[in-house]
C-alpha cells in the first residue's frame, strides 16, 4: 500500500512553535480527521440541503494541500464523499464502510446482522409522513443496512402534528429495541439511527490510521456522543460547541462552529502547532480529558 507522507515540508519538529521557541503540550497536527453534521456543516440541515460552509470548504482545501483530511461520520458513503472533496479517506456509517484511494471495505461480517432491518424500515416508513422523515443509510453497493428517523420538519407545524411526530418516532425507537438493534439518540436533536450492530467512530479512526500509514499527531473534531470514542483515541480531541452540542465531550480544547473556519486556517498558518492562547481556542467547561504529551 502506498504510504501518505504526513510530514509537510517545512513544518516544526513535534512540538515546537514557529511562533518561538516554547515546548507546546498539543502535539504537532500531522493529519486531520473531522465528524461531519455539527463540525463542518450545519448541524440542523435537512438532508437535502446539508452541505460544508463555504468557509469551512476553503479552509479544508487549503488544509488538505499540506496534511491528510479524513472524514468519519454516521452518514454513508455516497452522501458524504462527494460533498467533501477535500478529504483522502473516508469512514461512512462511523466506520462500517471505508473507502481510501485503494478501493472500499465493509466490516467483516455486516451482510449477517442486517435481517432485522429490513422489517424495521418498513416499520418506520409505514409512520412516517407529516413531519417524520426515514432516510436509508446504503452500502456503495446499494444494500440497505441502517436509518435514521428524523422529525425536525414537525417544529414548523402545528403543536398537535409535532407532537403527533415524537409519538410516531417514539413508537419506531421502541420497535428498534425490541428487535435487537442499536439505536443512536443525540442530545437535543429530534433524530435518531438505527443500525444492525454497534459503531465505533474511535475503531473507524484506529483503521483510517493504520491504512494510512499514520503513526501519531492526529487531530480529531466533533460534536456529538458518538464522538467520544474517536477523542478518546486521537492525539488531540477538539469539541465544536453549538447550541445541540452533547454535555459531556471528552475533548481536550473546544472551538465555537462560528470560529471553524478561522481556526482551520490557523493551522496552517502556526505551522501546525496549535497556539492555546489563540482567540479561537475555548477553555473547557465541560468534562474533558488530561491533554496527551
Amino acid at each position: 500500500m502506498t504510504k501518505i507522507n504526513v510530514r509537510a515540508k517545512g513544518l516544526p519538529p513535534y512540538g515546537k512553535s514557529r511562533l518561538g521557541s516554547q515546548t507546546s503540550i498539543w502535539p504537532l497536527v500531522k493529519a486531520l480527521f473531522l465528524d461531519y453534521d455539527g463540525t463542518i456543516s450545519p448541524v440542523d440541515s435537512a438532508r437535502s440541503e446539508s452541505a460544508v460552509t463555504p468557509e469551512n470548504m476553503a479552509a479544508l482545501n487549503r488544509v488538505s494541500t499540506q496534511i491528510p483530511v479524513a472524514v468519519i461520520t454516521n452518514k454513508d458513503l455516497d452522501f458524504v464523499v462527494k460533498r467533501t472533496p477535500f478529504a483522502v479517506a473516508w469512514a461512512g456509517l462511523a466506520g462500517l464502510e471505508i473507502k481510501t484511494a485503494d478501493g472500499i471495505t465493509i466490516v467483516d461480517g455486516l451482510e449477517s446482522k442486517i435481517a432485522g432491518i429490513t422489517a424495521a424500515l418498513e416499520y418506520a416508513k409505514s409512520l412516517s409522513g407529516c413531519g417524520l422523515e426515514v432516510e436509508e443509510k446504503h452500502t456503495s453497493d446499494g444494500t440497505t443496512v441502517a436509518f435514521s428517523v428524523d422529525w425536525r420538519r414537525a417544529k414548523n407545524r402545528s403543536y398537535a402534528r409535532r407532537d403527533s411526530a415524537r409519538n410516531r418516532a417514539t413508537q419506531i425507537l421502541s420497535y428498534c429495541e425490541n428487535s435487537a438493534l442499536v439505536t443512536y439518540l443525540y442530545w437535543k436533536q429530534p433524530f435518531f439511527d438505527v443500525f444492525p450492530c454497534a459503531i465505533s467512530k474511535g475503531k473507524a479512526l484506529l483503521t483510517l490510521k493504520q491504512t494510512l500509514g499514520l503513526s501519531n499527531g492526529i487531530a480529531y473534531m466533533g460534536d456529538s456522543k458518538t464522538d467520544n470514542p474517536a477523542f478518546d483515541v486521537a492525539d488531540l480531541a477538539i469539541g465544536v460547541l453549538h447550541k445541540e452540542t452533547f454535555p459531556n465531550l471528552r475533548y481536550d480544547f473546544s472551538v465555537n462552529f462560528p470560529d471553524v473556519p478561522a481556526f482551520l486556517n490557523s493551522l496552517p498558518e502556526n505551522g501546525f502547532q496549535v497556539n492555546q492562547n489563540s482567540q479561537f481556542v475555548v477553555k473547557s467547561r465541560l468534562r474533558g480529558r488530561r491533554p496527551k504529551t
